[in-house]
C-alpha cells in the first residue's frame, strides 16, 4: 500500500538573500539592543505619552491619522526584524482611552496596508511597461530586417536598429532593478501591515 505523499510547503514570498541579509543585521541589533523576542514574536517597544502626540495636527478630528514621524519610526526599527518573525509594537506609558486604542490599531494596519497595496500597483505598472517595451523591441527588430538590405532606407534602417536596443535595454532594466526593489517594499510593507499592537496598562 502505497503512504500519502507529503504536502509541500508553501514557497515563501521572501527572497532567501533579502532573509539571510536581515538575520545577519538582526543577530548583531539583537545583542547590542537587548531586543526583546517572545514566542518567536519580535517587540518594538515605544513610548507614547498621550494619543495626541502621536496624531497628525492637520487631520480632521472625524477622521485622524497618524504623525510621520511615528509611522516612519515603526518602519526603521521593523526594518531591522527578519521578515519570518511576527511583529509586536508595545506602546509603553500610555494614557490613551479604549477607543483610541482600537483607532491606533485601525490607523497603523490602514497606513501599512495602503502602502502595499501601492507597490502591488507600481509592480503591475511596471510589468506593463516592460511588456510594451518588448513588442516594441520585436517589432522594430522585425521592421529593420525587413529594410536591411535596402540602401536607400539605411538611415531609418539605424534609427530602428537604436529603437530595439533602447527598447531592450530599457526592459532588462526595470526587470532586474526597479521591479525587484518595488518587490521587497511590498513585502516589507505586507510585514508591517500584519503588526500586532499591545499596550503596557491593558
Amino acid at each position: 500500500m502505497s503512504t500519502p505523499e507529503k504536502k509541500k510547503k508553501k514557497k515563501s514570498d521572501t527572497p532567501e538573500k533579502l532573509k539571510r541579509y536581515q538575520r545577519a543585521k538582526f543577530e548583531s541589533y539583537k545583542k547590542i539592543n537587548n531586543l526583546k523576542i517572545n514566542d518567536n514574536e519580535a517587540y518594538i517597544s515605544i513610548k507614547v505619552d498621550k494619543y495626541d502626540n502621536i496624531i497628525s495636527p492637520y487631520s480632521l478630528d472625524e477622521r485622524p491619522s497618524l504623525k510621520g514621524e511615528f509611522l516612519d519610526e515603526i518602519e526603521h526599527r521593523a526594518s531591522i526584524i527578519p521578515l519570518d518573525y511576527p511583529l509586536v509594537l508595545e506602546i509603553h506609558n500610555n494614557n490613551f482611552t479604549a477607543e483610541e486604542k482600537i483607532m491606533v490599531r485601525k490607523l497603523i494596519k490602514n497606513h501599512f496596508t495602503f502602502l502595499a497595496i501601492n507597490k502591488e500597483f507600481e509592480i503591475k505598472r511596471l510589468k506593463r511597461k516592460s511588456l510594451y517595451l518588448i513588442i516594441a523591441g520585436i517589432l522594430t527588430f522585425i521592421i529593420s530586417m525587413l529594410v536591411y538590405n535596402i540602401d536607400i532606407m539605411f538611415p531609418f534602417f539605424e534609427i530602428l536598429n537604436f529603437i530595439t536596443w533602447y527598447s531592450v535595454w530599457e526592459c532588462g532594466e526595470l526587470v532586474i532593478f526597479d521591479q525587484d526593489g518595488l518587490k521587497e517594499q511590498l513585502i516589507k510593507y505586507k510585514h508591517l501591515s500584519k503588526i500586532r499592537v499591545l499596550y503596557d496598562k491593558d
